[in-house]
């Protein structure tokens, strides 16, 4: 019964991940699991210090914990799941490292207390879903292909046009390699120790540990018990000591293992009575290294703070349209990944350093592998704790995110005297315009009319290193209000216009048109 239970909740998770992983609205909430993770809800208010009702269904597993226990990990947790489907020895006599959860729980706890939140370092299920973003969405794609290119010939044959033309893009994202050596050494612990996440490291686990201290329901052992010891050995989050009567309370996910295996059918779960009185608290924090948990944070928040990286950001770091404010920003992104999996030009891609080490994994547009689709504003809409502002499409277009800049030393035209007007070409708001200089036209970037899209990055025929490139000089991110009114104070002209497209403009000395003489090798003027 609890598999069965298990598997439907990795299951929702799972589609509720790809509902929309084809650049699609859906009024479903993709992000359940993160918006009912009361981690995430804890750590965002006090880092923001302000509350986020779209978090309030965290309150239903703070009920549950009440109620019931650890019921969202033995049932609900995705990650928990993968772990008990994945198997691994069971070692229920340690105990040693079991608080370690709190330690991590009292660490982070503290750097949000100082506006550091550090959640996605270490909450299960930002990082399932990250794992999701970067690994198991990109290989789903690359295998539908695969099967198209098989069946794409047979297709053919029976007139199949749509199947036979059908190809999915390939999502590709950075840091995906250090992702999944995480993932790896998870599963490596759990082969070593079953549930050695779950039980010694997960801050979540000892949230709700903490919490089922007030439980409802315990697991209680009748008299019929002949301490066969079945259930000390099952146990798969060592909650059994080594008298069968007794229970670690704050271990127990009620997963019914014990009471399924006992010869006597001695084992039930229900509410204590006075015939079986509510066990002693077994959490047993040592001062000394609830302290040094403490101070690590602090020391965390310390150490974020004087990183000169944070102080002095990357002119390339560009943040998707509609982000809050930096220092706000960073504290209410969880690093789930969200807004990389929809966006449909797989232009968003995950941080390393680029703002300093709490920026890592957080999302940043990445113009040269592609622009920002004008016509899309989906991240802001699955963004689980609104770092990422929702917008309507005309806000998004005047959300400026930066401003395109030329580098003449590199650009064919200002360089080499010769012809292109590629970037021109794919500005959707003819924010680059060509005038005459030094007897040549040379392409010029009108700040007041570029959103910093990023399309005339991607589209630059040089390789490596584009030639124009966009900056965050000039972004606009607010933490209220409206970015067309913001546009119109600045007197900002972010509209689109194709433009006339006049590439051969006349020259006003001589009233006669004019070109560029040199034209770039392998360039082909249509």
């Amino acid at each position: 019964m609890r598999r069965s239970v298990q598997i439907f909740f990795l299951a929702i998770f799972t589609l509720l991940f790809f509902l929309n992983a084809y650049g699609e609205k859906s009024n479903v909430p993709v992000d359940l699991f993160l918006r009912i993770d009361p981690l995430i809800a804890i750590t965002n208010s006090l880092a923001s210090r302000q509350f986020h009702y779209n978090l309030l269904l965290s309150l239903v597993v703070v009920v549950s914990a009440i109620l019931a226990g650890r019921f969202f990990c033995g049932y609900i947790c995705p990650l928990g799941t993968l772990f008990d489907l994945a198997g691994g020895k069971d070692k229920g006599k340690r105990y040693a490292l079991r608080n370690g959860k709190y330690y991590i729980l009292i660490f982070v706890v503290v750097g949000a207390l100082l506006s550091l939140n550090l959640t996605h370092l270490f909450d299960p299920i930002a990082f399932l879903t990250r794992v999701y973003t970067f690994f198991l969405y990109p290989s789903t794609i690359f295998f539908a292909n695969i099967s198209l290119d098989i069946v794409r010939p047979l297709a053919e044959y029976c007139n199949l046009l749509y199947l036979s033309h059908k190809y999915y893009n390939q999502p590709v994202f950075s840091l995906n390699i250090i992702t999944i050596l995480l993932l790896v050494a998870l599963f490596f612990l759990n082969v070593l120790s079953h549930r050695f996440w779950c039980r010694n490291l997960c801050p979540l686990g000892g949230l709700l540990a903490l919490l089922s201290r007030f439980g409802m329901v315990k697991r209680q052992v009748d008299k019929n018990c002949n301490s066969c010891m079945k259930c000390h050995e099952k146990c798969p989050m060592g909650a059994i000591q080594d008298q069968p009567q007794k229970t670690v309370e704050e271990e127990c996910i009620e997963c019914n293992t014990c009471s399924r295996i006992c010869p006597e059918s001695a084992v039930s779960f229900k509410v204590p009575t006075p015939h079986f009185p509510r066990a002693r608290p077994q959490i047993n924090l040592t001062k000394r290294w609830f302290f040094f948990s403490a101070g690590a944070g602090a020391l965390a928040v310390l150490s974020h703070r004087i990183d000169p990286v944070s102080k002095i950001a990357s002119r390339r770091l560009i943040r998707p349209p509609g982000s809050l404010p930096e220092n706000l920003f960073l504290k209410l992104c969880i690093r789930c990944g969200q807004c990389m999996k929809v966006c449909p030009t797989n232009t968003l891609q995950p941080c390393f350093f680029e703002s300093g080490i709490e920026g890592i994994w957080s999302p940043r547009l990445f113009p040269r592998l592609a622009g920002c689709d004008q016509t899309c504003c989906l991240c802001g809409s699955v963004c689980p704790t609104d770092a990422i502002r929702p917008l309507s499409l005309e806000e998004k277009k005047h959300a400026k995110i930066g401003t395109a800049f030329i580098d003449r030393d590199r650009c064919l035209v200002w360089e080499q005297d010769r012809l292109c007007f590629i970037c021109d070409e794919q500005c959707p708001y003819n924010a680059i315009v060509y005038r005459w200089k030094d007897g040549f036209r040379r392409p010029f970037v009108i700040d007041n009319k570029c959103n910093g899209c990023g399309f005339c990055e991607q589209a630059c025929p040089l390789q490596g290193e584009s030639a124009i490139m966009v900056t965050a000089q000039n972004e606009i991110r607010l933490e209220s209000g409206s970015y067309v009114r913001k546009a119109e104070e600045l007197k900002l002209k972010l509209k689109e216009d194709p433009g006339d497209d006049r590439f051969f403009l006349n020259n006003k000395k001589t009233g006669k048109e004019a070109i560029n003489t040199k034209i770039p090798e392998g360039f082909i003027l249509k």
